[in-house]
């Protein structure tokens, strides 16, 4: 899950552009149709199905982790080779510390793999990357695919919009623009999740990356995803989830009066439009799989992935797909 520290997809310190300039030698094109640069995923619909595979793969888990701490070089910056699917080659995936907690193993610290393992190509992190291929390679999407995305600024949707006429992105900017409308100075369409100004079933996939754990009233936007979705529609989506968990951690509430109540120490994540960063409600965890089955949505599961050949690094990391009734 994201940290507390401010975070934006692609927005680089200076030390970080340095460090590319120095490691820029071209690596050549790879074989795209490699077995190696498929990506597998393991699918789960409850956490009954998730801790019985577990106990099945727990040599396999360290085997991963054993991978993952021969990365590690003491460096502040390292990089591990791969394949990154939305540039289509092989590069050297940037690592460091940023966002990283306290969590160590033989003594030595452990990156975000989550938020980090960059392509210095497209700027796109791990989860991101995974799910722009999981997105293409398993879902099916196709140039002619009708698009919402609830981001606009980021390099994810940049790499979309040149790929898919029918891409729409946008970004919560409150009520200075009305909902639906394009801000004049910006250029940013303004929507809330909540209640999206699209009429019913409009598009064949509903994208939205870290988004849901800012919304207090989430039950609202997952429904407003569901009426929007074509017969046959997907939602896919990464949200910081527990996967030893059940249920869904509340750390903070919000009344009608806009009044925020914090259960636990405020965790903010970062905004691309909002430098303050954006306070996280929820942790998900399993229950989060049958509410999204009581908005209508006729299956919904949690996909987990690792890869080694694809960057795709850190234990257990995982997105979300529900899908829409024919």
């Amino acid at each position: 899950m994201t940290s507390n520290s401010k975070f934006t997809i692609g927005s680089w310190p200076g030390r970080l552009r340095s460090f590319f300039r120095r490691n820029s030698a071209e690596i050549p094109p790879a074989d795209s149709t490699s077995d190696a640069w498929i990506l597998k995923t393991t699918a789960f619909s409850s956490f009954a199905d998730f801790t019985s595979y577990y106990k099945t793969m727990e040599e396999a888990f360290k085997s991963q982790q054993q991978h993952q701490m021969k990365l590690l070089t003491g460096a502040d910056t390292f990089t591990a080779p791969g394949y990154c699917f939305p540039c289509a080659r092989q590069v050297n995936f940037m690592i460091d510390y940023l966002y990283s907690g306290d969590e160590t193993v033989a003594g030595l610290k452990i990156p975000n793999w989550r938020e980090r393992v960059i392509c210095p190509h497209c700027g796109l992190n791990n989860r991101i990357r995974a799910s722009v291929q999981f997105l293409e390679e398993t879902l099916g999407c196709t140039p002619q695919s009708a698009i919402y995305i609830s981001e606009q600024t980021t390099p994810l949707y940049q790499h979309l919009h040149a790929k898919y006429a029918n891409l729409v992105g946008s970004e919560y900017l409150g009520d200075r623009v009305r909902f639906g409308a394009v801000d004049t100075v910006s250029g940013h369409r303004n929507e809330s999740i909540t209640k999206l100004s699209f009429a019913d079933e409009s598009f064949d996939f509903v994208l939205s990356f870290d988004v849901f754990e800012h919304i207090p009233e989430y039950h609202k936007a997952l429904q407003e995803c569901f009426r929007v979705l074509k017969p046959g529609g997907r939602l896919l989506f990464t949200v910081p989830f527990r996967m030893d968990s059940e249920t869904n951690l509340c750390r903070a509430t919000m009344n009608e009066e806009g009044k925020v109540t914090h259960l636990m120490e405020p965790e903010y994540h970062g905004d691309p439009i909002n430098d303050a960063g954006c306070l996280c409600f929820y942790h998900f965890g399993w229950q989060l799989l049958d509410e999204l089955k009581n908005c209508g949505f006729t299956s919904a599961a949690a996909h987990v992935y690792w890869s080694d050949t694809l960057g795709y690094l850190g234990q257990h990391q995982s997105m979300f797909c529900a899908v829409k009734a024919l």
